[in-house]
């Protein structure tokens, strides 16, 4: 049986019909058990549950002044890496009746696969390992491979991540689970596994403004002195000096220049016989960007780079004459606003994030609408040409959809425990940080909801989200 495939769409076979993977999908699901650690590729789960479960961590260990070391392993090759007798191994641990198993493995016996291309398909060649790349099923027998292999690892969540307190408990944690993935054959790509440290002064601070800060990175005004080594400018309050600035401007040398530049955030985990693990400050989880600082200040930077991306692939669409304003709106609203506030329901953001949200939207609004400053067409208008709402508003909305949403899981669930959950130790001076549950219930109180109305799905959904929802 010929396969032929194509990037990013299903595999087929040789007349086109791929019903019975479809068939054999779901006949398999109902037989097998996976565990509640398994988001991927898995009915009512998604991104969004692994990337607020891993912000949730972050979130309440930095309020207790504690590290947490966070994992993240890349297979190689993951898909084409699975040997057959491996498949077939662990679909008889999970459970699946004989004659269905035999009906899999028929499907990958003597199969071929044919590489499609602008200058025609290339001659078939047989696959011996691996599973169909594209396939409905192939996702399901992946994860099976997971749930069986990860079987001896599993010491329930949040702890099956790979997150841990220490250090040597990270290391012990990627040991063993690099150990059981390569003894069934799969390999960790060493290169792209990554591990980061959060914490205070863990992570990496965005730069903004024409001038930022040579200490914090943050945009200078005025109050500000510039350092006669690095000539970058720096605050007052950042240069441990006061008084005068201009008594000490000729003789200034900023912290970084003096004492160096902080660096707890890098860390290296050697896992022996020579492998080493890259520690890093930012990391592109799940298409979000966490920051060893926690936060989400790395996220709407990379998001608003995504939606630049975006706007400028539909520019043919979007700046088009003759194309209407409002259906201009409604494409940058499906397609390039939803690529801004992606993962927005787990972000805590503080005011100049919001701001820089709004400020993309309103440079793109102006764009659509072919208005100049000098016009002086306020924000209000241009989004009433368009028929949108504010960026920030629909974050908002998504926040208080997703809290929603996590107050209608059992109380076992692990969305739901972790955001009510706990962590030991007592907390810093001063004033804490605002974290996602307190902006969730200033909004709930400014819309005049409460938890219970959370219950019915229908009414909160009407009373959160309004007419737009």
């Amino acid at each position: 049986m010929a396969m032929y495939k194509r990037a990013r769409t299903a595999v087929r076979t040789k007349d086109g019909n791929s019903g019975e993977f479809e068939v054999l999908e779901r006949r398999i699901r109902k037989k097998v058990k996976i565990d509640e650690m398994q988001f991927g590729f898995m009915p009512g789960k998604g991104t969004t549950d692994a990337l607020f479960i891993v912000r949730q961590l972050q979130e309440k260990y930095m309020e207790k002044r504690k590290k947490l070391f966070l994992g993240f392993v890349d297979l190689e090759k993951a898909f084409d890496r699975v040997p057959r007798k491996v498949l077939t191994w662990a679909l008889r641990k999970l459970g699946v009746e004989e004659w269905l198993i035999r009906v899999v493995m028929a499907m990958y016996k003597r199969a071929c696969t044919a590489v499609r291309t602008k200058d025609g398909n290339s001659g078939e060649f047989e696959v011996k390992v691996g599973v169909h790349q594209g396939s409905v099923l192939s996702q399901l027998l992946f994860v099976a491979v997971m749930e069986v292999l990860a079987e001896n690892v599993k010491e329930g969540l949040p702890w099956e991540l790979l997150i841990a307190e220490s250090m040597d408990g990270l290391k012990e944690k990627m040991n063993k689970w690099k150990e059981c993935m390569e003894t069934k054959g799969l390999k960790v790509n060493i290169g792209k596994t990554k591990v980061m440290a959060s914490g205070k002064a863990c992570g990496e601070v965005e730069r903004t403004g024409k001038w930022p800060c040579a200490v914090c990175r943050k945009g200078v005004r005025v109050n500000s002195i510039q350092c006669t080594m690095c000539a970058k400018w720096v605050h007052q309050k950042c240069s441990g000096l006061r008084g005068s600035l201009t008594s000490v401007a000729a003789t200034f040398k900023c912290k970084v220049c003096t004492e160096g530049a902080a660096d707890g955030g890098n860390v290296e985990l050697d896992l022996g016989d020579g492998m080493k693990l890259e520690g890093v400050k930012t990391f592109c989880y799940l298409g979000d960007m966490l920051n060893g600082e926690g936060g989400s200040d790395s996220a709407t930077v990379a998001r608003v780079r995504c939606a630049w991306k975006k706007f400028r692939e539909l520019s043919g669409v979007l700046m088009r004459r003759g194309v209407s304003l409002k259906l201009k709106g409604k494409v940058y609203a499906a397609c390039v606003r939803s690529v801004v506030i992606y993962g927005s329901k787990t972000w805590v953001m503080n005011v100049e994030q919001q701001r820089r949200l709004e400020r993309v939207e309103m440079r793109m609004a102006r764009w659509l609408c072919g208005v100049s400053l000098r016009e002086r067409k306020t924000n209000d208008e241009l989004r009433k040409m368009l028929g949108i709402e504010p960026v920030i508003d629909a974050v908002k909305r998504n926040k208080l959809r997703w809290f929603g949403h996590v107050l209608r899981k059992d109380e076992s669930d692990w969305l739901r425990r972790v955001m009510e959950m706990n962590v030991e130790g007592s907390r810093g001076r001063g004033r804490p940080r605002k974290t996602w549950l307190k902006m969730v219930e200033e909004e709930m109180r400014a819309r005049g909801l409460t938890r219970r109305d959370a219950e019915n799905r229908a009414k909160w959904r009407r009373l959160s989200w309004g007419p737009q929802g």
